[in-house]
């Protein structure tokens, strides 16, 4: 258990790491500018200790808002020759469910898409190598089009496109 001075001394190390925090965004440069080692705060996240772990997700809230406020104010003043790639790849890495243009669910869609075509050609073929007949590819084509039929809800008995 801390004593009353150790709990300050922490309570005001945590604040001093959070403000330096949001506005750098790296906890090791806000640890460093406190000189308390990173799993120091690594520790006061983990435990717990006095909140600190929702008055991070705070801090980071204020980081990601400060850089769409730099990349707002950037938009505005932007000269021609202006390159907002670094500022754009900061907001989608610190704020990528507003700024990052990957949709995973179409992602996770292709991939059990693509899986289980997969599947069918290799049962195809096993069953084409038994019959003594060539895969046809229009037959995979064909499947691969039902299975996208059926994943997007517009099952039919036609091939899309």
């Amino acid at each position: 258990m801390q004593s009353e001075a150790q709990a300050k001394k922490t309570k005001a190390n945590q604040d001093a790491f959070l403000a330096a925090f949001t506005i750098t965004g790296s906890i090791k440069s806000a640890a460093e500018s406190i000189k308390v080692h990173r799993d120091t705060v690594g520790k006061w996240k983990n435990k717990n200790i006095y909140g600190f772990k929702e008055k991070l997700a705070t801090a980071e809230e204020e980081f990601r808002e400060m850089l769409q406020d730099l990349a707002v104010d950037r938009v505005r003043n932007q000269k021609p020759n202006d390159n907002p790639v670094l500022l754009i790849t900061l907001l989608n890495a610190h704020w990528p469910e507003k700024y990052r243009r990957t949709n995973y669910f179409a992602e996770d869609q292709a991939k059990e898409v693509m899986s289980e075509w997969r599947k069918w050609v290799k049962e195809n073929r096993k069953q084409s190598k038994t019959r003594g007949e060539a895969t046809d590819r229009d037959n995979a084509v064909e499947e691969a089009e039902r299975i996208l039929a059926r994943k997007s809800g517009t099952d039919t008995d036609e091939p899309v496109g």
